[in-house]
């Protein structure tokens, strides 16, 4: 894994609480203001996770570039949740690999 996606995964990690509080937001209101504060992090993140190299790396551009777009429109509230959810799956998934992989080289 590549010290750029390293840095993309570890962008997206200190803004998970925010991204799950976002899952709550029950208007655009209160979604644009979260959204304000997650725009810039998720957007480095998507550009050094693209010029890096790691697990799952395509998987994880095809959430991430929608979920840039729709924050910057802001336009469907629930399209950007489902995006949101999908990318907390896909790094819940990749670090079990990673973990997994880091156990197996512990053995």
């Amino acid at each position: 894994m590549s010290k750029e996606f390293e840095i993309g995964l570890s962008l997206i990690r200190k803004v998970m609480p925010e991204l799950e509080a976002l899952l709550n937001a029950q208007d655009k209101l209160s979604a644009r203001k979260m959204v304000n504060a997650l725009f810039h992090p998720i957007t480095a993140s998507a550009y050094q996770i693209r010029v890096g190299s790691g697990p799952r790396k395509d998987e994880l551009l095809k959430v991430l570039t929608p979920l840039v777009s729709q924050m910057r429109e802001l336009s469907d509230l629930e399209a950007l949740k489902e995006s949101v959810r999908k990318l907390l799956e896909v790094l819940k998934d990749i670090e079990e690999e990673l973990s997994a992989t880091q156990e197996q080289k512990n053995v």
